[in-house]
């Protein structure tokens, strides 16, 4: 489940470690939640050598396995899939991805120090 300030729906997530940052394609953006223009525009090489610039962020929430962990993401008008969550998002918040198995790995020690529970 990922949510932003207007609303919050399943999508299509790629855990991409080879990514530097985390990116949502900007019709998906543009439904969950606000998107604000970046100061300056960033440009990104994906793993099939294009090109994607990004002049625009919204923050999302994203479920994970019960926690809802929140990142600022790069906005894309033409991405592969729907949200992609990179490297930046895992070392934020000390998740390690298991390959062998397919899931991700939550440090709860590390989320009790960051997440206070409302």
């Amino acid at each position: 489940m990922v949510a932003g300030s207007k609303s919050q729906r399943k999508c299509e997530v790629l855990f991409d470690t080879g990514a530097s940052a985390c990116f949502v394609r900007e019709g998906v953006a543009s439904e969950l939640g606000q998107i604000l223009k970046a100061p300056f525009p960033l440009a990104f090489k994906l793993g099939n050598n294009a090109v994607v610039r990004a002049e625009k962020t919204t923050d999302l929430f994203l479920d994970m396995k019960g926690h809802n962990l929140s990142f600022i993401f790069l906005v894309v008008p033409e991405l592969a899939y729907q949200v992609i969550v990179g490297a930046d998002f895992f070392q934020k918040w000390k998740i390690k991805l298991d390959p062998s198995t397919e899931e991700f790995i939550i440090d709860q020690e590390a989320l009790e120090i960051m997440l206070v529970v409302l």
